[in-house]
């Protein structure tokens, strides 16, 4: 198994492929205010504009980095007709690059992601109680638990953790932001970004929880019906039925796909209803989570199953929508 998800490890593979100059490859980029690079890598027989079926994949967590060894291990494919460990690609990389514009942001938070302990989770060295104090940092006035959930927030106005969780950016010398809960983070820029070059029809964000108590191991959630117009919910769930399908013919256990995420705590559903209520209406838009930290769900699953999202995706699209 090759696992990259670290942000040296993201570089020096992207500089390999800058070096092999493919016509069908453009790279864009830019820094942080911690001074890392955000990426991405635009696959298509014209990536200098769009062209044909426009398809995004990003991640926006720290902590979750399995969602980054797929990207990688997929790009790996488009680029050399091979993934990371040699073996020949299932995906009709021709094909794909002449009807398809697919853009990847393999990680959106970098200074989070370096600061991780570990290359993976994989429920080994961390219970999940010490793992959600690395993910949000441990509450100052309640040792061993987690500190708070926040979108946005000022070092100067609240009593932060320290140190400061993985989960976090920060974008100014005071303001840390979560990467999927503020405009102002470095991952919604670089969709912007990419959005407004390429005009992003479907984008699949890449998650991985902890599935505690739980049989299942992988889902799709949606957005609300309430966020979504109805002829493009009716795609997003056909999009969801499909990736859940291939969960389970590779021997993964999905829950069915599910719009119910966060409707019981009204704060993080706020954030969603702020960042993504405008895309909604113009981006098909699907959240897949993989388990994350389980000691039953080892990294090369997890790389796996984030590898059949990926795959999966990219094969719909191509096949299914104009």
């Amino acid at each position: 198994m090759k696992f990259l998800a670290k942000p040296a490890q993201i570089e020096e593979k992207i500089k390999e492929w800058k070096a092999l100059n493919r016509k069908y490859i453009a790279f864009d980029s830019f820094d942080t205010f911690k001074g890392y690079k955000v990426n991405a890598v635009i696959f298509s027989k014209d990536p200098g504009r769009a062209s044909g079926k426009v398809l995004y994949f990003s991640q926006p967590h720290a902590h979750e980095p399995a969602t980054t060894a797929g990207m990688m291990d997929v790009m790996e494919q488009l680029v050399t007709g091979k993934d990371l460990t040699g073996n020949e690609t299932r995906l009709d990389v021709e094909k794909i690059l002449s009807e398809m514009t697919v853009i990847f942001c393999p990680i959106g938070n970098p200074y989070g992601t370096d600061r991780a302990p570990v290359l993976y989770w994989d429920g080994s060295k961390y219970t999940n109680d010490v793992f959600w104090c690395i993910m949000f940092g441990e509450d100052p006035d309640n040792p061993g638990k987690r500190w708070n959930r926040l979108g946005q927030w000022d070092i100067r106005e609240v009593k932060a953790p320290d140190p400061i969780g993985i989960a976090y950016e920060p974008i100014d010398e005071f303001t840390y932001v979560e990467p999927n809960r503020s405009q102002l983070s470095s991952y919604f820029k670089m969709f912007h970004k990419m959005n407004a070059a390429y005009g992003i029809k479907y984008w699949a964000e890449l998650h991985q929880t902890e599935f505690v108590k739980s049989e299942n191991n992988c889902e799709i959630l949606l957005s609300w019906p309430e966020y979504v117009p109805a002829d493009m919910r009716t795609v997003n769930i056909q999009w969801a039925e499909r990736v859940t399908e291939a969960w389970k013919n590779s021997g993964f256990n999905p829950r069915r796909p599910s719009e119910s995420v966060y409707s019981n705590d009204l704060k993080q559903a706020e954030y969603f209803r702020q960042n993504y209520l405008e895309i909604n209406k113009k981006t098909h838009r699907l959240t897949s989570e993989i388990k994350n930290n389980g000691s039953d769900f080892p990294a090369e699953k997890q790389l796996k199953a984030n590898r059949t999202v990926i795959e999966t995706s990219i094969n719909w699209v191509l096949g299914n929508q104009s």
